[in-house]
């Protein structure tokens, strides 16, 4: 695909609703309906999970649909707490994952009850009452969704660098007029439909006690359970714990048109079989007590249907790189007044093996006219700000890389290393390649967003310090354990 098409497509996925085949959207994006161009951008999309194959009753004609075609319209429920109801609130939190669209914080949707925008309120709530509301983003990521909920919250989360606070804000919804009118009770439920997916809009209705059938809701949570545990067969851990529900529900669509539905967080406390569990130094879903097993290969290629020669030849090699990574790989040469491109082109290209060879020229060459073109509009004193942080997630990035390319080399497999050590590593990665992209991209962070990106750095290369100490640690042994089974496939029969 062109370069120039990504906006076309993001726009496209983020609004279209009705179901589409690839040669609507190919002709949409204005590119050949050829078996490459659908390979391609089918990838992309699963990748992404940006859209699923919707096909036909009869099975013979597939189209697809949209994240938000998927969840138009659909309908999820929740039971406030009776503090919220006293207090006429409603927290929003990760209540409405996966139904809203993924990119708006829990502070950007917006709610209406009976054709009435509702207002929101500051709420100073204790964090042992209010983080169990986000557990779907994952604890480890509570801090910095609250941190971003409001301004007094900035402040709070920045003294406590280390540590949660005991207490905090949120902006809450103002249910105070809702629960009035409704004469709202525990037992009653609240029934919010996606009006608007791509802008957050959300409707709100009243679902009196009497009303709720307990026997078929009993049955939505069972179809959950087996489709959850379907998408751990299916997709594994995947990136989040918004996608594995999201693909939940897109495994069996019924569970959407289920007026008898429960909340998620509901279903989860009903499930013997599924719980939330740590995932390196994230949380997914997964079997209860059970530890979710790292991937069997090494692979570290972020990019699946490359858009220019050096993302295909970076792909080739394995390497982490997309375009966006290598303009802040330039980017950093720049800041650091590097006066060649041999530098740069080894922390780009830091293992070689005999690939090397054919797509080497390849990067050097995308390295040189890029580099060329930086060079032209480059300030140091302008980007110096983001040129210190930028600087300190390159060299993270590399030696993440590197130590990854080690451990592949002596032939041991991730999910052989104890401690959940190889996912640990590969979220690391992930989270240093999407500051890199954010770094490059043309909505660079403000000062107020560069000092959480120096906690988060601070973080990172501890926590990668920690598990390469530990891992090396453990080498000796992993080997040994690897050439004993290598000597007993190798050894005959008697």
């Amino acid at each position: 695909m062109k370069e120039n098409t990504d906006r076309l497509l993001t726009d496209f996925l983020y609004h279209r609703v009705e179901p589409f085949t690839m040669a609507e959207l190919l002709k949409f994006l204005s590119e050949p309906n050829d078996p490459e161009s659908r390979e391609n951008l089918s990838s992309y999309m699963l990748y992404n999970q940006l859209a699923y194959v919707n096909p036909s009753a009869d099975g013979k004609k597939e189209s697809w649909i949209t994240r938000a075609g998927l969840f138009a319209n659909s309908q999820s429920f929740i039971v406030p707490t009776r503090q919220e109801i006293a207090s006429g609130i409603l927290v929003p939190g990760s209540r409405f994952v996966p139904y809203v669209n993924p990119v708006l914080l829990p502070h950007e949707l917006h709610f209406v009850f009976n054709s009435r925008t509702l207002s929101r309120t500051l709420v100073n709530m204790s964090t042992s009452i209010l983080f169990p509301f986000y557990c779907f983003f994952g604890e480890e990521y509570t801090g910095q969704y609250l941190a971003q909920d409001n301004e007094k919250n900035e402040e709070i989360f920045l003294t406590n660098e280390y540590d949660d606070p005991d207490e905090c804000f949120v902006s809450a919804i103002n249910m105070k007029e809702v629960y009035w009118t409704t004469a709202f009770k525990p037992g009653d439920m609240i029934c919010a439909q996606i009006r608007d997916w791509h802008n957050g809009v959300i409707e709100l209705s009243i679902v009196p006690a009497i009303k709720i059938d307990k026997t078929l809701q009993e049955e939505w949570m069972l179809l959950m359970d087996e489709s959850l545990i379907a998408v751990f067969e299916l997709f594994g851990p995947g990136a989040s714990m918004d996608e594995q529900l999201a693909f939940a529900f897109y495994l069996n669509q019924s569970l959407l048109s289920e007026t008898n539905s429960v909340s998620l967080h509901s279903f989860l406390e009903w499930s013997k079989k599924i719980g939330i569990q740590p995932y390196g130094v994230e949380s997914r879903l997964w079997y209860k007590n059970t530890e979710i097993p790292a991937q069997g290969t090494w692979n570290l290629a972020i990019v699946v249907a490359p858009t220019t020669l050096a993302e295909e030849a970076f792909m080739q090699l394995g390497l982490p790189v997309s375009d966006a990574v290598m303009n802040a790989y330039l980017m950093d040469a720049l800041f650091q007044r590097e006066a060649s491109e041999g530098p740069v082109l080894k922390r780009l290209v830091p293992v070689h093996d005999k690939k090397t060879i054919f797509y080497f020229p390849v990067i050097e060459r995308s390295v040189a006219s890029t580099l060329s073109i930086l060079r032209e509009k480059y300030n140091w004193f302008a980007d110096h700000e983001h040129g210190t942080i930028r600087n300190r997630f390159i060299d993270l990035h590399t030696g993440l890389t590197v130590f990854i390319f080690q451990l592949q080399k002596t032939g041991i497999t991730p999910n052989q290393i104890p401690d959940q050590g190889a996912v640990v590593l590969g979220q690391l990665l992930a989270h240093t390649i999407s500051v890199l992209e954010l770094l490059a991209s043309q909505e660079a962070p403000n000062s107020s967003e560069i000092e959480t990106l120096w906690m988060s750095v601070e973080g990172m290369e501890d926590s990668f310090f920690e598990m390469k100490t530990a891992i090396q640690g453990n080498l000796p042994s992993l080997l040994k354990n690897r050439f004993s089974v290598i000597k007993e496939r190798e050894e005959p029969n008697e």
